[in-house]
């Protein structure tokens, strides 16, 4: 049960990692690194109770993320680089002067896209932490995921922003509580 004492402890930094993520300068090093170790955690408490879905969400999860980021960046840079190039000039007398209707067009487009993405890989990082819940008896994951889930709903509004913070915080506490080594996690639920 090595595996389980190492998520714990792996799991715990990294969301304490992800919850540092908004130190400025440092914050998305710091909050990439606590993905990757919450991802290792994951894999080690899939690995342990013998449940492959637990570390499948997650990495659906990431890459749906990382996905989400790339399309919504280049939807932005491609906005300001028609608008800064001249893509998005129109005639104005015998001037050109930027079309910025177009221009916060096109970013608000590169946000909701970043949005719907967060979203669905939230989703996907809930059904792992709801998993987790289950196989390890505790009862906080499950919590943190809903907080997961709902804060990126509701970032769009701003107040998902702390709610995610709270998801994080409530993540690490649920780290912990995986019992140290010595003690055996419940068996897996039976299939249904």
């Amino acid at each position: 049960m090595a595996e389980i004492s190492q998520a714990r402890l792996i799991g715990g930094i990294g969301s304490i990692l992800l919850l540092l993520g908004i130190v400025p300068s440092v914050g998305p090093v710091l909050g990439i690194v606590g993905l990757i170790l919450l991802l290792l955690a994951l894999r080690y408490v899939s690995t342990a109770v013998q449940q492959p879905p637990i570390f499948q969400n997650a990495l659906y999860a990431v890459i749906i993320g990382i996905i989400g980021t790339v399309v919504a960046l280049a939807l932005g840079g491609a906005t300001l680089f028609g608008a800064l190039g001249g893509g998005f000039m129109g005639p104005v007398g015998d001037e050109f002067a930027p079309d910025l209707f177009a221009l916060f067009a096109g970013i608000l487009v590169a946000v909701l896209v970043a949005w719907i993405f967060g979203v669905a890989s939230s989703f996907f990082l809930r059904r792992a932490f709801n998993l987790t819940g289950d196989a390890l008896g505790i009862k906080l994951f499950k919590t943190a995921g809903l907080l997961v889930f709902l804060g990126a709903i509701l970032t769009i509004i701003l107040v998902g922003a702390i709610i995610t913070l709270v998801a994080y915080v409530l993540l690490a506490v649920a780290f912990f509580q995986i019992p140290a080594e010595g003690r055996q996690p419940p068996p897996p639920p039976p299939p249904p």
